[in-house]
């Protein structure tokens, strides 16, 4: 098989266009933190859905003339009032209670004066009293029928907040991805076993299965296979038929123990990529019978590129998210960054708020086999297609990994 050449974008659009988002289900709110919402959800009634006071101080019309009011109820929250409020009259509120009717305003304890002579409390304001004054009109934060949460939005505690407001308890939200891993090559050992000549522990299989499960996948199978074609083809078989994603780590590149290669032909519907980006160029792609099959390089600064690039917002798609790539800065960079025109470049970088904005710097040797850059990059610095370099000063598009914090190094 003869892997293909194609950009960036294409690879990008390929994937996308393979995309068939899972079906949708029904959730409880304790469960829809972190997932997609299938459906709009509109507003079955007004918020808040009746007028009600922002203080604890005194309902009273603004229209009557300034002086003494006599204070007739006291109204606490939950509680409505007996009768609508009459010239002359106020009534104690509380935060929340329903505005009696014929009240205007809301004037606060702490600008008002209290009398208790005569057959009743009274109260005057020590200020002019606005219409609308300290009150809260129903629908002033939502309006009936309304559009509360939007299909495709990930769903957040706060979210979760408003829809219980709502009374809605169960919401439509995107399936969640199955995704199994297939780890090749003969020189890895477990992260626990004890180092031997000439092999290495396997770092990049524990990585993805975390990446995964961050994107919102459910890992469902890890496994690791010798260099043997038919073992591989066997294990890939056996992921294509319980997961919705399938990867495979290694073994798609021009050498001559590439297993991942060699059993491409028998199981079909899946392409060699060489796409034009660093790291990450050998690869490979396709969807056997609606599933999704990325066949990832095996250093792990390749793994981790693809991954951001082409992997998740696939994994996110699927899951129906609206927004499926993780945040964007505008940076400047701090240090010459060679690259090459013709090809994406994706460069480790930490980076630094200063009074000017974010800058970034290369986190190490952009060397793929090299793990430390990786683990003390904050973004992806994207150097365009069109590039041959970027100079010091100059601004790039930098894909948000992960917030800097005094992490030292």
């Amino acid at each position: 098989m003869r892997a293909e050449s194609l950009s960036l974008a294409e690879a990008r659009a390929r994937v996308r266009a393979a995309v068939r988002p899972l079906a949708a289900i029904e959730a409880p709110l304790s469960e829809a933190v972190g997932r997609a919402l299938a459906a709009d959800v509109r507003a079955p009634h007004a918020l808040p859905p009746f007028r009600n006071s922002s203080m604890d101080g005194f309902a009273v019309r603004s229209a009557d003339s300034d002086g003494w009011r006599r204070v007739h109820e006291t109204l606490a929250a939950g509680a409505g009032s007996a009768r609508p409020l009459g010239a002359g009259e106020a009534a104690r509120i509380m935060t929340g209670a329903p505005l009696p009717d014929g009240a205007d305003a809301v004037v606060p304890f702490e600008e008002a004066d209290e009398s208790a002579e005569g057959d009743a409390p009274r109260m005057r304001a020590r200020g002019p009293i606005a219409p609308g004054a300290n009150i809260r009109d129903a629908g002033a934060d939502l309006a009936a029928g309304a559009v509360a949460l939007a299909k495709g939005r990930t769903l957040g505690p706060h979210d979760v907040g408003l829809l219980a407001a709502l009374g809605v308890t169960r919401v439509p939200v995107g399936g969640v991805p199955r995704a199994a891993i297939v780890s090749t090559g003969d020189e890895l050992l477990p992260p626990d076993a004890p180092l031997a000549p000439g092999r290495i522990r396997d770092s990049n299989r524990p990585v993805l299965e975390l990446l995964l499960a961050e994107a919102g996948a459910r890992v469902v199978s890890s496994v690791h296979a010798p260099d043997d074609p038919a073992r591989v083809e066997a294990a890939i078989r056996d992921a294509l038929g319980m997961a919705d994603v399938v990867l495979t780590i290694g073994g798609v590149s021009a050498g001559d123990f590439d297993p991942v290669k060699q059993s491409l032909d028998a199981i079909g519907g899946i392409a060699l990529w060489r796409v034009a980006m660093k790291p990450g160029r050998p690869q490979a792609f396709g969807a056997p019978g609606d599933r999704l099959f990325f066949g990832l390089p095996g250093n792990p600064a390749s793994v981790a590129c693809v991954f951001e690039v082409l992997v998740r917002p696939a994994v996110r798609a699927l899951a129906g998210h609206g927004e499926t790539e993780r945040p964007r800065l505008d940076v400047r960079v701090a240090e010459r960054i060679e690259s090459r025109a013709g090809r994406t470049d994706f460069v480790r970088a930490t980076l630094a708020h200063e009074a000017d904005g974010w800058w970034a710097r290369a986190a190490g040797a952009q060397v793929s086999g090299h793990l430390t850059p990786q683990s003390r990059a904050h973004a992806l610095v994207e150097i365009p297609e069109r590039s041959a370099a970027l100079e010091p000063g100059e601004p790039a598009s930098a894909i948000l990994l992960r917030w800097p914090e005094h992490d030292g190094m």
